[in-house]
């Protein structure tokens, strides 16, 4: 009796360290098992979806081309976000009415993040008599707080959707054609 203890034993071990190859194995091959996640194996980051829209205002059109887009974290320190491609070329905000626009897609580390950055290359706008004019933006950036701070979670994915602030009537451009607008972001999960 004492010898079938020793090979039920011996048996269970052996069964242990089989099924502890296989899945290694499996998990070292770069399978994906949902269940399994080692802590070696959780990434330390979460994916941003970080989206832009409009709603109407006196312009007709409202040109821009975005360069550059990054995210500031709560110490401080700025990440480079990935513009989609279709980027490098003007797109009209004002076209964005109940309509969203992807501008990037992007994993970041996990951690508090407090404010994103555009970088604008050029801006226009066309009034409602069809007068054209180019615009500057101050410093070549559109800021926008994230209140509350985005919290990214290992694994998460967050979208932020970037709109024109819902009580502004009109797009604030100075006399010097400074193009300040007020943007609001909304943080979803």
């Amino acid at each position: 009796m004492a010898v079938d203890a020793k090979k039920a034993g011996l048996y269970g071990t052996v069964g242990i360290l089989v099924a502890a190859l296989i899945i290694g194995g499996i998990a070292a091959a770069g399978f994906n098992i949902p269940a399994l996640k080692l802590p070696s194996m959780v990434a330390d980051k979460g994916r941003l979806i970080i989206q832009i829209m409009d709603k109407p205002v006196d312009l007709k059109n409202l040109y821009l081309t975005i360069d550059g887009l990054s995210i500031q974290n709560g110490e401080g320190g700025w990440t480079d976000l990935e513009l989609l491609e279709d980027l490098e070329q003007p797109f009209d905000l004002l076209a964005l009415e109940n309509v969203v626009m992807t501008l990037s897609d992007t994993e970041i580390p996990a951690g508090t993040y407090t404010m994103i950055k555009m970088h604008v290359l050029s801006a226009s706008a066309t009034y409602v008599d069809d007068n054209t004019e180019e615009l500057r933006v101050p410093s070549e950036h559109i800021k926008v707080l994230l209140k509350p701070d985005l919290e990214m979670k290992n694994g998460g994915e967050i979208t932020v959707t970037i709109d024109l602030e819902p009580d502004t009537a009109t797009i604030a451009i100075s006399h010097s054609l400074n193009l300040k607008p007020v943007l609001k972001a909304m943080v979803g999960s």
